[in-house]
């Protein structure tokens, strides 16, 4: 078996599955890639064999990579980004390519903005990054050129800074429809983007602020892949203490409260100022349940889509989805209370929720078993309009 060559330091290497077949697709894959001339498309140098690794070497980027980037406040800067990044995808989906896991872990932002690791997602090994990928991608949908788009607009909103939130929602929404067919083409976004502002070119540093672009995110991997399993092999003692000690709402605060209230009939305490986006009570009623209803599920993705890509309250989400296949919440519901509105405007809003948890059961590795009884909670949600629904920014305790 041939071994992998000592490290260059212009190389990076990233190992991207095991064996002759998968060899053969990364070569496949390395091979199509190389057709691609464009500065913002990291082509693949090789395939090599570490064992029964199939590992890629690449060209080693200079830059900063946006996933450890500030947001950017300035809209010249914002606009370079996304259209750098559009036009790379064009080039791509010209080829009939697509990248797969477009996403701030996946991007380097140097003299121009450029697209990283672009064998691994196109193997059938992964599903993208939570917060970024597109639905039908998250759902184990194969690689397109509508799903980068989607994720292209989830990657733009996260570098945006707050003073952008607003320009940035509007020209993103298109973007992160639902629905991929509706969605514009990559090189219909490198071109519009730029009736937003002149390009100015962003010259990023990594943020040491914790307000870095998204820096937990990771990509989630089937979990049938070898070297998933044995990343998270590890996690499994972790997982089990984590959930212990109440995951499953958005926090644990207040003294156990029996059986949970009915969310039936439930009213806000305080009206919603008037606005023409959706009612941000009733939405933080909505993500409670939905938040315990996907980790009563196990459903990683859909606990992540609740928040805002690159927040805190999404890199919560992000670690609590690895962790979810290890811990089953059997018998867990949850009756959502009344929701009051402390404050809202400007496509944000801050919202108190009240809920209780049905007592439940945790089964952990190895057939632990855990009675856990039933509890009330109050929380502060701090919600943003992405542009087609509230998400979570951040959770607080209820004063």
């Amino acid at each position: 078996m041939r071994r992998i060559t000592p490290l260059q330091l212009d190389r990076v290497t990233r190992a991207v599955g095991r064996g002759d077949a998968d060899e053969r697709a990364a070569r496949a894959r390395v091979a199509a890639l190389s057709t691609i001339e464009h500065p913002g498309v990291c082509v693949p140098l090789d395939v090599v064999r570490e064992d029964d690794a199939v590992v890629v070497c690449s060209p080693r980027v200079a830059g900063t990579p946006l996933a450890e980037a500030g947001r950017t406040a300035d809209l010249g800067a914002w606009v370079w980004l996304v259209a750098g990044l559009a036009e790379a995808l064009a080039a791509l989906h010209a080829r009939g390519l697509a990248h797969g896991d477009v996403a701030p872990g996946n991007v380097v932002v140097g003299t121009r903005p450029v697209l990283v690791d672009l064998v691994g997602p196109a193997l059938g090994r992964e599903r993208g990054t939570p917060g970024f990928a597109a639905p039908e991608r998250a759902a184990g949908g194969a690689p397109s050129a509508p799903g980068d788009v989607h994720a292209l607009g989830a990657v733009a909103l996260a570098a945006a800074g707050p003073e952008l939130r607003t320009e940035a929602e509007a020209w993103m929404a298109p973007l992160l429809d639902p629905d991929p067919d509706v969605r514009p083409s990559a090189g219909a976004v490198g071109r519009g983007i730029l009736g937003c502002a002149a390009p100015v070119r962003w010259r990023p540093a990594a943020a040491t602020d914790g307000s870095a672009v998204a820096p937990a995110a990771r990509t989630v991997t089937d979990p049938r892949a070898w070297h998933w399993r044995l990343r998270r092999r590890p996690l499994r003692l972790v997982a089990v203490a984590a959930l212990a000690v109440g995951a499953a709402g958005w926090a644990v605060w207040g003294p156990p409260l029996g059986e949970p209230t009915s969310s039936a009939g439930a009213e806000r305490a305080v009206p919603a100022a008037a606005s023409s986006l959706p009612d941000p009570g009733a939405a933080a009623r909505a993500l409670t349940g939905e938040r315990v209803d996907a980790v009563a599920a196990g459903d990683g993705e859909a606990l992540v889509a609740l928040t805002v890509p690159g927040s805190a309250a999404w890199a919560t989400a992000a670690r609590e989805a690895r962790l979810l296949e290890d811990v089953e919440l059997r018998g867990l519901t949850v009756g959502v209370g009344p929701a009051t509105i402390v404050e809202t405007g400007g496509g944000t809003a801050v919202v108190e929720v009240a809920y209780g948890l049905s007592a439940h059961v945790r089964a952990g590795p190895g057939g632990a078993r855990t009675e856990v009884p039933a509890e009330r909670q109050e929380v502060r949600l701090a919600l943003e309009w992405s542009g087609e629904r509230w998400r979570v920014v951040e959770v607080s305790a209820a004063p």
